[in-house]
């Protein structure tokens, strides 16, 4: 007697097969993350575009003894830096120059010292970590922009070089190269914040009696 075997799967084996095919595709999508890729590819042209800008910077500097002007960046997607580089890059998402700059009390016309910014899409690479104060943020800077103006240039804060307070009614050297955030004032300048009519000790011994001293400020 011969056994008969039905043709083909029966419903219930074919969503079976269908609810793993689908499982295996959303497991695949996830893991590669179209999207993520996509935006690590802009990342990498980036870092890129960073490396050939200082590239050409530095070449610039050699035939001129200064970087070019502030607003170079600004005709990305020009040949306004040739023979140096064939063609200014922009942003390759936003479309938009770098973010160039030359340094506190730096000439607009003749730098001496500059940085360029670049922000990362993806948030979990580590070198977007590398800036205080300016998250998901590269940088391609010339040898002599030290860190500190490094972090003012893409955070826009004011470090003081040599803050000055007031300590016990003198005006003392509080801190040396620091983003200072002093209540109620923060001094740059060897002066205390003392009006021009004042010596910074008259000053300082002033708001000493209102009981304000350096030790109330803190450097972050």
């Amino acid at each position: 007697m011969k056994i008969k075997h039905p043709n083909g799967f029966t419903l219930p084996e074919i969503l079976i097969v269908v609810t793993i095919l689908v499982v295996l595709g959303l497991i695949i999508l996830v893991g590669i993350n179209p999207m993520m890729q996509f935006f690590k590819g802009y990342d990498t042209r980036r870092k890129s575009d960073l490396y050939k800008i200082k590239i050409a910077f530095e070449a610039y500097y050699a035939d001129h003894d200064c970087y070019p002007s502030i607003d170079i960046l600004n005709s990305c997607g020009s040949n306004a830096l040739e023979p140096y580089l064939a063609t200014i890059p922009c942003d390759p998402n936003s479309l938009q120059p770098y973010t160039y700059y030359t340094g506190p009390n730096e000439s607009f016309i003749c730098p001496q010292k500059i940085a360029v910014y670049a922000v990362l899409a993806n948030k979990f690479d580590p070198q977007g970590d590398e800036i205080q104060f300016c998250p998901d943020t590269i940088v391609s800077i010339s040898g002599d922009m030290n860190y500190l103006e490094t972090v003012s240039g893409c955070s826009n804060r004011i470090y003081c070089s040599d803050w000055y307070g007031c300590q016990s009614g003198a005006c003392v050297l509080v801190a040396r190269d620091e983003f200072p955030s002093c209540s109620p004032s923060t001094n740059c300048d060897n002066r205390c914040g003392a009006p021009y009519n004042q010596t910074p000790e008259e000053f300082c011994s002033q708001i000493s009696r209102r009981g304000t001293y350096s030790n109330e400020c803190k450097t972050i």
